[in-house]
């Protein structure tokens, strides 16, 4: 949540002003993101430096606007979304095997 926060403030900030990026707030953007790099998701990781990259680009790049940026910030919340709706799905099984003492290990098949 702290990445989107911070994220969030980026790209408004993007939006208002087509210049330099205010480096306080890519500093408070990139910190949440270096903890959502090692400890998030991968889909969710990989989203967030998607997100991080337009950003960044949007400054070098014009071609790269509030729209591009808008996609990415979208894909991001969305896949976000999807990993909290089901948080059990990145352990390998359902909530339910999990509330009743199911293992991110799968069972043996005896064949």
């Amino acid at each position: 949540m702290a990445f989107l926060q911070a994220a969030q403030a980026l790209i408004e900030d993007r939006k208002r002003d087509r210049g330099a990026l205010d480096k306080v707030l890519l500093a408070e953007a990139q910190r949440p993101y270096q903890v959502l790099r090692l400890d998030g998701p991968d889909n969710v990781a990989t989203h967030g430096h998607f997100l991080m990259q337009a950003i960044i680009d949007s400054m070098d790049d014009r071609s790269v606007g509030a729209a591009a940026i808008d996609h990415c910030l979208h894909q991001h919340v969305t896949v976000a979304q999807r990993q909290l709706q089901e948080p059990w799905c990145w352990m390998g099984g359902s909530r339910n095997s999990w509330i009743a003492g199911g293992t991110p290990v799968p069972p043996a098949t005896g064949t």
